[in-house]
């Protein structure tokens, strides 16, 4: 009920919105949403009714369907059920057809840098969709900027979070989606997920030092 009512609410704005399951990989579930053409004159006192029509499209493989908010919001109902299930309600970054940022981490040490670029038309940035993955250093000149605040910002991750006191994850990732650029036309970032549970780190067994020294620290502490 909390969810209906407060994407009835969101989805009126007029905004394009992001509905996102806290659960799966490759883009499932995760939907990009907007009123459908000529919709907007069904809201009625900042709501949108249940039988307003939304246009669809899925990050899994960037399909798009049609269904009404009630319809909608039915179907979403698979990804609240058993343990753990959630949905995030947030607001759509249009610069996520330049790609997004993965940076992964084992610690506190970033290790790799991945570029993932949509096929064009698309708004996925999953290897499933067919975006081109492109790597690079921690370090490259091209995500200066967004490393230094990244580290900078670090420390504080944890309490943020409410788990001040916790050790960061072992085996994590950070995704960053481009945001408005400043006045000064520089590039913004905002994160889009972290991610310990399904990172993508397959087979770097040259990785294998910097685990142990992480999981190390982190049993000495």
């Amino acid at each position: 009920e909390q969810l209906v009512a407060g994407f009835a609410k969101t989805m009126a704005t007029g905004d394009i919105r992001v509905l996102k399951q806290n659960r799966g990989s490759q883009g499932e579930g995760i939907w990009v949403c907007r009123l459908a053409e000529g919709e907007e004159s069904k809201i009625v006192d900042g709501v949108c009714p249940e039988d307003i029509l939304l246009d669809l499209q899925e990050a899994v493989d960037n399909h798009k369907e049609q269904k009404t908010l009630g319809e909608f919001m039915t179907f979403c109902q698979q990804y609240l059920d058993g343990e753990g299930g959630q949905l995030v309600d947030q607001k759509f970054l249009p610069r996520i057809v330049e790609g997004e940022v993965r940076v992964f981490m084992i610690g506190d040490k970033p290790v790799e840098l991945v570029h993932k670029k949509p096929v064009a038309g698309g708004i996925s940035a999953t290897m499933k969709s067919g975006a081109k993955y492109v790597k690079y250093t921690p370090d490259d000149a091209k995500f200066g900027d967004l490393m230094k605040k990244f580290k900078d910002d670090l420390p504080q991750l944890m309490k943020v979070l409410d788990l001040e006191g916790q050790p960061l994850p072992l085996i994590w990732t950070a995704d960053f989606i481009l945001g408005p650029k400043t006045a000064g036309g520089q590039d913004t970032f905002f994160v889009g997920e972290f991610n310990c549970s399904c990172v993508g780190i397959k087979k770097q067994l040259n990785r294998a030092s910097d685990v142990a020294e992480a999981a190390i620290a982190v049993c000495s502490v």
